[in-house]
């Protein structure tokens, strides 16, 4: 071998051997910094809000906002909106607690009580004040809005809200729990009890101030103060504000109005009123849950109008809507199978009647609309 190669291989050698070194080096760096920045991740809490979810300390928590000192960050905390906020979670919560309130986010409110149901209550009690909020505020609204559904344990479901609303009255969810016992004395048929609940919601954010006046014109509805209510929902269509989730409103406060038209027979103008609505193109962040519902309950009402008019092929064309495309609110699409099957039946279509009160009794043998045809689907 010439001393050329010797100086080649040696040179060979020394490179591999400090690239080696140094590849080795680099990887126990990188995996430091992956550990680091999982840590951080695992340990932090978190604000979910309607696009994004933020990682960092939760400092404060008021009924108006939580600031969310950001991970990495050493600025000040930043003040996130309420109304912005779909869910908060601290870093000691247990698992339980975190899947509940993401199915409460989701208003599946059976399936987030027996998540909370799996908690073992002495953890609770050794969490600190902010977990204990959040789990009884979970409880209450699961607990709340499964009694107004079912019509059953009203009474004791309203006592529970009321008494988180009393013990945690800086928690983020004190509107929302508001909003649950005006509705829960709604369903007990108290609504000057109710619209004090809906007062205190006035003193809230902006968009919170305007679902407040949208409810408050529900309880004028719900006496059949029309006139009223009809007042009330317009007002709340002509709300110029910048903000996500006004447009959400607006659209359920529209159709509310076209509700209090079909009572008072002026169904035509309860279908101009959707048919323009439907026009109008919904923001990208309203969920598409809501999307589907408000389209739901828009063609219901569609197809209500048209057989107060007698137009009954376009009722049957916007129930089809609701049944085929629009279906997911269990209540809008048991309503909507039931008009099929008077529509079929009226239009002699037995087999299509058949098929729609088949449906019906699979899908929803529970509900309302079921009750009205007896307890059989033959």
């Amino acid at each position: 071998m010439t001393m050329q190669c010797v100086k080649q291989e040696m040179k060979s050698r020394y490179v591999f051997t400090c690239n080696g070194r140094y590849i080795w080096w680099m990887l126990v760096c990188l995996g430091c910094i992956v550990f680091q920045s999982m840590w951080p991740v695992h340990a932090a809490d978190q604000v979910i809000t309607r696009d994004k979810t933020l990682f960092g300390k939760i400092e404060a928590v008021t009924s108006e906002a939580v600031r969310l000192l950001r991970r990495g960050s050493t600025g000040d905390p930043q003040e996130i909106n309420v109304s912005d906020i779909l869910m908060i979670q601290f870093d000691d919560e247990p698992q339980e607690l975190i899947e509940a309130k993401r199915r409460l986010v989701k208003k599946e409110f059976e399936a987030a009580l027996h998540a909370v149901e799996k908690i073992n209550e002495n953890q609770i009690e050794e969490s600190s004040v902010s977990v204990r909020g959040e789990y009884a505020y979970v409880q209450a609204v699961a607990v709340g809005r499964i009694a107004i559904k079912t019509a059953d344990g009203i009474p004791s479901s309203l006592r529970r809200v009321e008494k988180v609303i009393d013990q945690f009255t800086r928690s983020i969810h004190y509107y929302e729990l508001l909003e649950l016992a005006g509705d829960l004395e709604v369903a007990l048929g108290r609504a000057d009890k109710a619209q004090e609940f809906y007062d205190k919601m006035i003193e809230g954010p902006p968009l919170i101030t305007l679902r407040a006046r949208r409810l408050s014109g529900k309880i004028l509805a719900s006496e059949d103060r029309h006139l009223e209510a009809i007042r009330a929902f317009k007002k709340v269509q002509s709300k110029n504000l910048d903000l996500s989730g006004v447009e959400q409103e607006k659209i359920a406060a529209c159709l509310d109005q076209a509700t209090s038209l079909i009572a008072l027979s002026r169904s035509d103008e309860a279908v101009s009123l959707i048919q323009e609505m439907l026009l109008r193109e919904f923001p990208e962040e309203v969920p598409i849950s809501s999307v589907e519902k408000l389209l739901g309950k828009s063609h219901s009402l569609l197809g209500q109008s048209f057989i107060e008019t007698g137009q009954n092929q376009e009722a049957l064309i916007a129930y089809l809507t609701v049944d085929l495309v629009y279906n997911t609110d269990p209540d809008i699409h048991a309503e909507s199978l039931l008009q099929l099957i008077e529509l079929w039946t009226q239009g002699g279509y037995p087999r299509r009647a058949a098929e729609a009160r088949e449906k019906l009794f699979n899908s929803y043998p529970e509900s309302a609309a079921a009750s009205q045809l007896g307890s059989s689907p033959e």
